[in-house]
């Protein structure tokens, strides 16, 4: 039972990556059991629900710790066999990184840096948020955790300690219920369509825009005059993602846009 891997392959963003996890779903069907891939990023994750969406012989769980995390685990199994009954254990942990930020402010990358210079390998670190001024908290894999568990580091001046910790314990980020959205737009430029999707002024987003805040379909976007078009995805740090799905030209010239808020 083989995979069409020149199929899959074809025409992808992520060709190199897609054929690294074409061995573990191929692992998968030859072994009848459930395989774990590293942490993936979320763009690869929908070329993955693309390339796959067909297949007969491998399904697919997504797994990052908490419904709406980014990055996130695929566990590979064969079609026939109950993957409810074998990704159970799902091999991730949490780390909580621990540090007074009261007066120094730092970012997820910040935090996300100093656990590659602890040799944290970077598809072993899944999502990281802020924990208010008191550090940051991650999903990992299990192994990673363990590895991270009683070192410290620095963020600037400010040290920070990790501890390993059960994703029960952990204070998760809040995840918005789905809800659409119609808003009729004098422009389809991205500043206009997130102010009405998120619900803050332009100005705030604009702001948001050139402080590196947003995303469209995951790349970071500067530019606050960057046109979107049916399919984009905008996703606002600390709010939540829009997809964009209709825009039509009213008689007036204007742009009504329906959006799924995340």
């Amino acid at each position: 039972m083989f995979l069409p891997k020149e199929k899959i392959l074809f025409n992808s963003r992520f060709r190199n990556e897609l054929e690294l996890l074409l061995t573990y779903a191929e692992k998968a069907i030859v072994k009848r059991e459930a395989v774990w891939s590293p942490f993936i990023s979320a763009q690869l994750i929908e070329e993955v629900k693309t390339k796959f969406k067909n297949l007969n012989d491998i399904s697919c769980r997504f797994e990052g710790g908490f419904p709406s995390a980014e990055r996130k685990r695929i566990c590979f199994l064969r079609s026939e066999e109950d993957i409810n009954s074998s990704y159970t254990d799902v091999p991730m942990k949490g780390i909580y990184l621990k540090g007074n930020f009261l007066f120094d402010r730092a970012k997820q990358n910040d935090f996300r840096n100093v656990l590659h210079r602890l040799n944290a390998k970077a598809n072993e670190i899944g999502d990281i948020w802020l924990i208010r001024d008191r550090g940051a908290q991650a999903i990992c894999s299990q192994n990673c955790a363990d590895f991270l568990h009683q070192k410290t580091g620095n963020i600037r001046e400010v040290e920070v300690s990790i501890e390993a910790i059960a994703i029960s314990e952990m204070e998760i980020p809040f995840t918005r219920r789905e809800k659409i959205i119609n808003t009729v737009e004098a422009s389809i430029r991205i500043d206009a369509i997130a102010s009405a999707g998120f619900g803050l002024s332009r100005s705030k987003i604009t702001t948001q825009i050139k402080q590196g805040c947003l995303r469209l379909n995951w790349v970071l976007n500067y530019q606050p005059s960057k046109t979107i078009k049916i399919g984009d995805l905008i996703h606002l740090e600390k709010k939540g993602s829009i997809k964009i799905l209709n825009i039509d030209k009213t008689k007036k010239e204007r742009w009504r846009i329906k959006l799924l808020r995340q």
